[in-house]
This record gives structure tokens, sequence and C-alpha cells, in this order.
């Protein structure tokens, strides 16, 4: 505050106020304004937001703050600090980030730093006295940001550390509270963290199959997405046709034992653009034979993977054993087989394949097509399960 004085002075005569106008304004003498203008003294701390507001300005400027160079100085201190936590020398980013919170006591972005490498020291403190006062000051941390701090991201890592130490001090019930609150995305990967033992172990094949199925989908969609330029494809229609060649590797290796369950729905999508690449190529024998394998798992979906939640079969390959169809990311609200049965008339794969092959894949398709009889097999497969 060594400029304060100078600050002060200039903003008064810029409001083309004496002194003593100024002195009644806070109600204190003439001779106070003066020695606060020469920096003999300065002002009470509660009369400086009195002193911004008559001057219509923030206290940071009234006090001679320079606002980007805060920050500025706080983003570098942030950066060293986080390169001492990536080395794991976190000893040092606390006595960085120490240091700089009695400097910038209001800071969020040092305090949202400051929590990890306290939660870090945690996990490594040799008695329990010490976790549990490093552990308690990471709460407090998260919970001053969470009370006072507007900043998203800022808030978003608090609850995460947050999250974290509740679940690490047995208190799961905050955690699991504070992640219910927060996005779907955010919620989910925080779940996974607080739950324990089987639900813990359900939790994680979940996600993974959600990761899974939405990587082959990204990658079947990928030559729908428009390019910027004049340039109209990164891949070329055979390698497009190879990306859909490994999303079917995938699943096999993930479904090493056939039972393919809802990812049956990406097979048959993968399958199908193989279909219509072969066609393209006049190869009909590939493209029949890929069809064939997209009608089967088009069919194996809408049979296996449209039903009730009770009455669903369940994986049987060793990564998703005991989990159950259709309890995944994407659900298809409509028949594929109907979409299936659309496609071979609006692309006229008469023109490519026997007929007497195509009307017995229709027959099989038209089973499940119709929303009635797809209603009356979920209705019998419950009374038999029954």
């Amino acid at each position: 505050m060594k400029n304060f004085g100078e600050t002060l002075k200039k903003l008064r005569k810029q409001k083309d106020m004496t002194q003593e106008q100024l002195s009644e304004y806070v109600n204190i003498s003439p001779q106070s304004v003066s020695k606060w203008e020469t920096n003999l003294t300065l002002p009470d701390i509660t009369i400086i937001p009195m002193l911004a507001n008559i001057f219509d300005v923030s206290a940071d400027v009234l006090l001679g703050i320079d606002i980007a160079l805060k920050n500025e100085r706080i983003e570098k201190i942030v950066k060293e600090a986080g390169n001492y936590l990536f080395t794991g020398q976190y000893e040092e980013a606390e006595k960085i980030l120490r240091g700089a919170l009695k400097e910038y006591p209001n800071s969020y972005n040092l305090m949202a730093i400051l929590a990890p490498t306290l939660k870090n020291l945690a996990w490594y403190a040799k008695t329990e006295a010490v976790k549990k006062a490093l552990n308690e000051e990471v709460i407090s941390l998260g919970e001053k940001i969470l009370a006072e701090c507007t900043d998203d991201k800022v808030r978003s890592n608090a609850i995460l550390n947050l999250c974290y130490t509740y679940c690490d001090i047995g208190e799961n019930e905050k955690a699991m509270d504070l992640a219910n609150k927060q996005s779907a995305i955010t919620s989910d990967s925080l779940r996974g963290y607080i739950l324990k033992g089987t639900e813990k172990f359900k939790h994680k094949q979940k996600t993974i199959a959600n990761d899974m199925i939405g990587i082959c989908e990204e990658i079947i969609n990928l030559y729908l997405i428009p390019l910027d330029g004049e340039e109209m494809a990164v891949h070329k229609a055979d390698e497009y046709a190879a990306l859909d060649s490994k999303v079917i590797d995938i699943i096999n290796i993930l479904c090493e034992d056939g039972n393919f369950g809802s990812f049956s729905h990406l097979l048959s999508r993968a399958h199908l653009k193989l279909c219509d690449f072969n066609i393209q190529k006049k190869d009909n024998n590939a493209a029949l034979k890929h069809f064939r394998l997209a009608a089967q798992n088009t069919i194996l979906f809408d049979a296996k993977c449209r039903c009730d939640d009770d009455t669903a079969e369940e994986y049987t390959s060793l990564l998703f054993r005991g989990m159950k169809f259709g309890n995944m990311k994407y659900i298809e609200p409509h028949s594929l087989s109907q979409s299936l049965l659309n496609k071979i008339e609006s692309e006229n794969y008469y023109s490519y394949f026997p007929s007497a092959e195509l009307d017995a894949i229709k027959e099989e398709l038209q089973k499940y097509a119709n929303p009635a009889v797809q209603a009356m097999m979920s209705k019998n497969k419950k009374e038999i399960a029954q």
C-alpha cells in the first residue's frame, strides 16, 4: 500500500473534491486525509469500503493492487507448484503454496491446488494424527471454495478432492451426497471411487461397457463428420471399411464367447457398412456375407436387448460376466429390424442378393419389426421366467 496516498489524491482530484469534503464524507479530520495522501498514515481497514464507494472504484484499485499482475503472479506460483506435484515433491509444493496464500489469502486457485497437495501428503503421512490434520485441512479448503468461489473449474476440482477425502475418513454418505449433485459424467466417475465391494465391481463393469460402446460408436460415425475446406475425408473408403472391421474385432475380443448382448447393435451397423462398401466394389459375395451378419445381429439385439430389465439375459464373457443386456449407455428407441427392412427396400438389395435368401431374412426380421409382436414376446418371456 506504499502508493495509497498518491492513488487517493489522484482519485480525489478527479472527483474535484477537497480534503475537507472528503473528511466530512468519512467523518474524520482534514489533517487525517492529508496524512493519508502523504503516506504518513493509513486509514482504518473499515474505511476502505467507504472510500471505494465514494470514488466508484474497487478496493484493489484504491489499495494500488494491479489485478493483472496479481493474477499473473498467482498463475506462475500455481505452475511452479504443479511441477513439484508432478515429480512427487509434495513438501516443496506445500511450502510454495502456503507462502503464496499469506500474500494472497483469498486466492481460490491457490487453495484449489493446495488441497490435492495436502491430500497427497496425507496418503504418505507417517502417523494417524498427521494424516487426520491434513485431511481436515483439505476438507476446510474444499468447503470454503464451495461456499465462496463461483469458478466452475475450481469448484469441480474442490468437489473431487472433497469426495476422495470424505471416503478416506469413512464419510461415504457425505461423499455420495456431493457426487449426486454433480453432472452425470462427474457423478458417475465419483461413484466409481466411493462405492465398495460388489457394487464397485458392477459399477466398473458398466463403466467399461459404456466406454467401449462409446468408442466403437465414434469409430463407426467417423465418416459422417463433415470436414473444413475442400478435402472431403481424411480416410479413403477402403480405410473407413478397415476401421469398421476394427470395431468388429474389438467387440469379438470383448465378448470372446460370441454372447454379444447390447454390442450386437454395433456389430449390425459395422457389418451393414461393410456390406454397402463391398456392393460399391461390386463384390457381391463379400457384401452378402456382411449383410447376413448384419441381419443376424439386428435380430439378436431386438430379440434379447429390447426387454424389461428383470427378464434380460446376462453376458457370459470374461469381462462382462453377470452383467445384464440392455443396461448400457445407448439403447435404440426404435426397432432395428424395421430399420433394416426399410433399408432393404430403399437400397434395392434385390439387385445384388438372391431373392429367396432376402425373403427369408425379411420374414425373420418382420417378427421383431412389429411393436405388438415385440410386446407379446416380452410378456411371454416374463411369464416363463415367473
